[in-house]
């Protein structure tokens, strides 16, 4: 074999080694979080343990990679690396015990401990082969070697394969045991391929034991900062976006795969190597589409949805591109390569935990998203210089934010050409500052910011953000006064007209879930999966016992409030609420008349509340003739085919009541709903003759704890 024709085929395996390992990464987190999620729930401490876990994993990872690439012997590196592949492989499939959990206590730990044990050697093998790789390919002499972050761009496109592939392809066609057994298949050929590498490694010291490191110098040395500020900004940028698009703009399942798959496209462009192409066509997009953001925010553009929906994607891959193609310029030689992928990660996780760890917690609206979006637009233009003339630098942006303070109190409630003026005005004079990165992030950040903090919405009477997002309670007209509305974003989750103890939306007295109330037997026992503002509490009746199953305490809170509603403290019944996951906490009940399941949104399915295994749950607390019902009202998701296929899997009876009211009941406050009602028998719906059977359908495929697809109940139409 010659020698270009052998430099290519090693080339080639580096390529596939890094593309299947870093498709693997992504792959296993869903799917970890698909395993722990029938034992622990989805709480917010779940969630972000297997978070946290995966971002210390993948730290950890290239901390290693970093350490041994600073060994001096490369037969050294190879023999640990070696050492910790068999470990990975002797873990395999991965897996996660549930014995290890204790739900009455505190599970952080024991879910950490278990995460370690089924799945901790995989995910730190994984985490050190891109770096790591890298830089033995740089080591090797072959072609490119002086230059190998190319590889990176491999790396980023095997993790969009897996992003992609799991929602798309795997889940959707294949059960959790299913995917640990491909996944370990996996992993087993990238060990074949990583083997092959490893010979080579040894092979190639047995001729030449000293290796020379490259002397070619591929850019500049910075300091870590920038390193970390530039990984740091996209990161944080992508789950602002997500977040911001999702609640505000619109609730779709699956959406957060759109912006992750561009973050990730920012990558394999930038690492590509045609930096200065980019930067002129970033410096230039970048300032145009922030302003243009800016706008939107302050008006609060939702429509046309399309256009809103594209242009904050258009902004996010414009600012993300500049920065990631700011990282690649300033990527040291290849003997500093580790170094350089290790603060990158750092930066990523400092991002990710601003907005899931640190912001839900000190902030009560989504703050992060228009302050990154600020500093990414001024990293987009170039680096600001840091002097003791920075003061001086950004004087202008500083002067517009005094003068647009006083605008906003000053032009408040003048009509038009106030909202002209405090609109227009700050777009201007953004993109007349978009030449000088400091003064261009100070303006924008003043421009998104400062309305916020001075004239926030008059009609907003209480505010307050959890692990779930921003809860709002807004004061509405309404026909006949006024009404309090919850809002997530700009999602409904409930609302209260004032004086009036009559629910609407979807909870009216003659709506399905009230006409179940209404012929339920006397003094009833209720148990309720999701409170929203308590609108159930108010079909209840005096002798009924009704205890809400919520997880966000928040919620609870503000349902509880009776300045805010008041169909908690009006009910008739005795009420009581359980804090926690619905499937967790309602497993300590005593036996019920009624079980309710009504924590489904546009964008959130908690798919675990759904599964044959946990409607045998509900059915197991049921008392004889007892009865569930399941909201089912979803504007992208169509539920009802598979709720009647796994009620058939359960050995229930499905029934269901699609109703849509006439005029008047719109007019009244009644919204159409879409309810389901199961039973251990038909004779126990004997009275519930307006929920109609659903034939079956072989082509839905029950929901169980190994098999869920949401993908597959999508709305296109």
């Amino acid at each position: 074999m010659s020698g270009t024709s052998r430099s290519s085929h090693l080339a080639a395996v580096f390529v596939i080694s890094i593309f299947l390992s870093a498709a693997l990464l992504f792959a296993v987190q869903p799917m970890t979080g698909r395993l722990v999620l029938p034992s622990l729930g989805g709480s917010p401490a779940v969630w972000n343990t297997v978070m946290v876990f995966f971002q210390a994993s993948l730290l950890a990872g290239y901390a290693l990679a970093h350490a041994l690439a600073r060994l001096k012997s490369q037969r050294m590196q190879v023999t640990l690396h070696a050492l910790l592949a068999l470990a990975a492989l002797l873990t395999l499939p991965i897996g996660y015990s549930a014995s290890l959990i204790d739900p009455a206590q505190s599970p952080i730990m024991s879910l950490l401990v278990g995460l370690v044990i089924g799945v901790g050697f995989p995910a730190l093998t994984l985490a050190t082969m891109s770096p790591l790789l890298q830089r033995w390919y740089a080591s090797l002499g072959l072609k490119r070697s002086a230059d190998p972050y190319f590889l990176y761009a491999a790396s980023n496109a095997g993790s969009l394969i897996g992003l992609l592939g799991y929602p798309l392809v795997i889940e959707p066609f294949f059960g959790l045991e299913q995917q640990r057994t491909g996944w370990t298949l996996g992993f087993g050929l990238l060990a074949m391929f990583v083997g092959a590498i490893w010979l080579e490694l040894i092979r190639k010291n047995q001729h030449d034991p000293a290796q020379p490191e490259s002397t070619e110098e591929v850019g500049a040395r910075p300091g870590p900062i920038k390193w970390i500020v530039l990984a740091l900004v996209p990161s944080s940028l992508l789950l602002g976006v997500t977040q911001h698009i999702t609640t505000d703009i619109a609730a779709m399942p699956l959406f957060w795969a759109i912006p992750l798959a561009l973050y990730l496209v920012t990558f394999i462009v930038a690492f590509s190597g045609r930096t200065d192409r980019l930067f002129k066509i970033t410096s230039r997009a970048a300032p145009i589409l922030a302003v243009a953001v800016t706008v939107a925010i302050l008006v609060g553009a939702k429509h046309p949805l399309f256009a809103v929906l594209l242009l904050h994607l258009a902004a996010f891959f414009a600012i993300a591109l500049g920065c990631h193609a700011r990282l690649y310029q300033s990527r040291p030689k290849a003997e500093d390569l580790t170094r350089f992928y290790l603060f990158i990660s750092i930066g990523g996780v400092l991002g990710g935990s601003i907005n899931a760890l640190v912001a839900p917690n000190v902030l009560s609206w989504v703050a992060e998203y228009p302050i990154m979006i600020a500093l990414g637009a001024g990293l987009a233009v170039g680096w600001p210089a840091v002097s003791k003339r920075l003061i001086i630098e950004v004087s202008p942006s500083i002067a517009f934010a005094a003068v647009f303070a006083v605008g906003l109190v000053l032009l408040d409630h003048q009509g038009e050409l106030g909202s002209i003026l405090l609109v227009g005005a700050p777009a201007l004079v953004c993109f007349l500052l978009s030449t000088k990165p400091a003064r261009f992030a100070l303006a924008l950040l003043a421009a998104m910011v400062l309305p916020e903090l001075i004239r926030p919405d008059a009609n907003l009477i209480h505010r307050e953000r959890t692990f779930f997002g921003v809860h709002a309670v807004y004061r509405e007209p309404a026909r006949d006064g006024e009404r309090h509305v919850l809002r997530h974003g700009g999602t409904i989750h409930g609302l209260q007209n004032l004086g009036s103890p009559t629910p609407q939306t979807y909870y009216h007295p003659t709506g399905p879930i009230g006409v179940v109330f209404e012929r339920l037997a006397p003094s009833a026992d209720i148990g309720a999966i999701g409170l929203g503002v308590g609108s159930v509490a108010s079909l209840a009746r005096s002798g009924d016992a009704l205890t809400f199953y919520e997880i966000d305490s928040e919620v609870h809170r503000i349902a509880s409030d009776p300045a805010l509603f008041t169909f908690l403290s009006d009910s008739p019944a005795t009420i009581e609420t359980v804090i926690g996951d619905g499937r967790l906490t309602i497993q300590a009940s005593d036996p019920m008349d009624l079980v309710i399941i009504d924590a489904f949104t546009s964008d959130a399915i908690p798919a675990h509340l759904m599964t044959a295994e946990a409607l045998g749950l509900y059915a197991d607390k049921l008392r004889p003739g007892g009865l569930i019902a399941m909201h089912l009202s979803n504007r992208y998701l169509k539920l009802e085919p598979v709720v009647a296929s796994t009620a058939r899997e359960a050995g229930l009876v499905c029934r269901i009541w699609a109703e849509v009211p006439n005029s008047s009941q719109l007019i009244d406050g009644k919204q159409p709903s879409v309810w389901a009602l199961l039973a251990k028998s038909d004779a126990d719906l004997a009275l519930f003759t307006e929920f109609e059977p659903v034939g079956p359908d072989p082509s839905v495929r029950p929901w169980t704890d190994d098999y869920a697809n949401v993908l597959g109940v999508m709305r296109f139409d």
